[in-house]
């Protein structure tokens, strides 16, 4: 509150907030800093005041005024030559440092002895350019102002900075046996900043590997950005081979945060530096690549990847080795079989994983399982229309099981997701829920945009389903959201149709008509499945209004849309009342097919399908 008041006062009232953060940024409260940071900020014109107002010009630094870096060096001079190396060598270790890390680096450094830190120490506690703020378990301090450690690290020169963040890493990994993966990021700078780029590459790999697999995705994206800069800056074979490993593993985070295109670049970035003797890091890397351009309905991009896979694996590559196996299974299983699936073509897809059962069933690891029973259990019940049955459910329950043997969050959230789906579309709504209320919780954890989307609205209908308005009220909503977010038309458009649903049942019908008409549309534009299949939970509506009006033909319209081969099959009584509809209405009996569709509503109704 006083740095705002000191601010303020500065530059008066008429200053936005965006001015005066610019002016409190990195000063600490001090009044000395703050004051030459404004006026340094108005000598480059990065502030103006127009019309009796203040602006900034554009992107404001917070690089160290050469003022105030005058004063901190002054300061600095007038230390003992003790505290004078002491605080060049906490400047490299960063705003706040451990009291064992510096102490191991001064003595190594030769720069002070276990009788001289402690007074240096003092000394600069007390010339208020260190204070302490933990005492325990060991003491840590921290800079008084980060422009201290800013102005005292910029005024070495830069062969003692790289000495001393040499230092700094050699003695923090000695430091850190057995948790170097907490301590990989300080390593990878430390590293970098020292010039040894391999192993600056090798720790920032490191940190991104960590943060990954903990699903803090953008920690891990910065990280292995951090190492690519390095990589391409040292412009060495050894470093491309590494690299290409790097944009792989980032490929795969931009891919579960839903950053397609950034992902596809990462991917074909990560193709470029594959050497030409490495074939099975290639067909690894286009089996990825075909997935992903799957995923974003590019289906030639997606088949022309998984060629190049085989092409680069040769005739029987199982036959070569395990790890061979393993990615002639990754083009197979989660390849070509889920692109047929993708296309509404289950025969094909079940063709595919025929071909790959038994390489699954003598070498395939629990992820491998995982695909292979999942790709099943949807093969099948594409050809059936949706239709699932116990085998189905049983596929998929082999599935999760296999997934829950592995390591990967990711698939034991799917894997839950797929259970509860099934488990909804055979009609065991309360075992659905739960299963899906699992998925959705893992997806929330470790960031699965898509899978945080799908179980929305596998979970929309579920409390459609049960009727339950005050439900459907609350995830409809979400749902919609999530399929926006994750690009998604056919998940949207089923939040739509449940927003119809539930319009119905306040009274609105002419909401009603408009959602329902809007799902239709985005339903229509897409060929994903399963939700493209789902044109029943938006023409139930559509029939109940036609028919409250006297629309019958309209109402027959929508009946028969339900019977198409693209849409889920219906319970058998339905669909015999929808075809006896349109059959009337064909034969010229409007009054019979009017009493067929309005049979066919209460029975819906009866049903839970409406």
């Amino acid at each position: 509150m006083a740095e705002q008041e000191l601010a303020v006062s500065l530059v008066g009232t008429v200053a936005s907030e965006d001015v005066l953060d610019a002016v409190r940024a990195g000063v600490g409260g001090n009044p000395l800093f703050l004051e030459e940071r404004l006026y340094s900020l108005i000598d480059i014109r990065a502030l103006v005041r127009e019309q009796g107002m203040w602006h900034l010009t554009g992107t404001v630094e917070t690089k160290v005024p050469e003022v105030l870096e005058r004063l901190v060096r002054s300061r600095v001079d007038r230390l003992s030559p003790a505290g004078q190396q002491v605080v060049r060598t906490a400047s490299v270790l960063g705003p706040e440092l451990s009291l064992g890390l510096l102490t191991a680096v001064c003595e190594t450094e030769r720069a002070a002895t276990e009788e001289t830190l402690g007074p240096a120490i003092a000394e600069l506690s007390s010339a208020g350019l260190l204070q302490e703020v933990t005492g325990l378990p060991e003491p840590t301090y921290r800079f008084r102002h980060a422009l201290i450690q800013e102005a005292t690290y910029s005024g070495m020169l830069r062969p003692e900075r790289r000495r001393l963040h040499g230092r700094a890493a050699w003695t923090l990994e000695a430091m850190s046996a057995g948790r170097l993966e907490q301590v990989a990021s300080v390593l990878g700078r430390h590293f970098a900043a020292a010039g040894e780029a391999e192993r600056a590459v090798h720790y920032f790999e490191m940190a991104g590997e960590h943060a990954a697999r903990a699903f803090a995705n953008e920690e891990a994206i910065s990280s292995f950005r951090s190492a690519l800069e390095i990589a391409d800056d040292a412009n060495n074979e050894v470093m491309a081979r590494a690299a290409a490993g790097v944009w792989a593993k980032l490929a795969e985070v931009l891919w579960a945060t839903w950053r397609l295109g950034e992902a596809r670049e990462a991917f074909q970035a990560a193709l470029h530096l594959v050497g030409p003797d490495d074939a099975l890091q290639g067909a690894h890397l286009y089996a990825l690549l075909g997935k992903l351009e799957g995923c974003d309905y590019r289906h030639r991009a997606a088949l022309a990847a998984f060629d190049a896979a085989e092409e680069l694996l040769g005739e029987r590559p199982w036959e070569k080795g395990d790890a061979w196996a393993d990615v002639w299974l990754e083009v197979m299983l989660d390849g070509r079989a889920e692109f047929h699936l993708d296309r509404n073509e289950p025969e094909l897809g079940l063709a595919a994983l025929a071909a790959a059962r038994p390489v699954v069933e003598a070498r395939g690891s629990p992820a491998h399982k995982w695909y292979f029973y999942w790709g099943l259990a949807y093969q099948r019940a594409m050809r059936n229309r949706w239709r699932v049955d116990e085998e189905d459910i049983a596929n998929m329950r082999r599935a999760l099981a296999a997934a829950n043997q592995g390591d990967s969050q990711k698939d034991i959230a799917w894997g839950n997701y797929d259970v509860g789906e099934f488990l909804l579309m055979h009609g065991d709504l309360a075992e659905a829920r739960g299963y899906l209320e699992r998925s959705l919780a893992l997806s929330e954890h470790i960031g699965q945009v898509l899978g945080r989307a799908n179980s929305l609205w596998a979970l929309t209908l579920t409390a459609l389903h049960n009727q339950d308005a005050e439900a459907v009220r609350s995830l409809a909503p979400q749902a919609m959201a999530a399929g926006e977010t994750a690009a998604y038309p056919e998940l949207v458009g089923t939040a739509k149709a449940s927003l119809a649903w539930l319009a119905w049942q306040d009274g609105r019908p002419r909401d009603l008509v408009a959602l329902a008409n809007e799902a239709l549309e985005l339903w229509r534009t897409t060929t994903a499945w399963p939700a493209h299949a789902l044109y029943w939970v938006g023409l139930w509506p559509i029939i109940a209004a036609c028919l409250s009006t006297g629309h019958v033909p309209e109402a027959v319209a929508a009946g028969r849309q339900m019977l198409e081969p693209s849409q889920l099959r219906l319970p058998d009584e339905l669909e015999s009342l929808l075809g006896s509809a349109a059959t009337a209405w064909d034969q010229d009996e409007p009054e019979l097919a009017k009493d067929k569709m309005a049979a066919a509503l209460e029975l819906a109704r009866d049903l839970h399908w409406f």
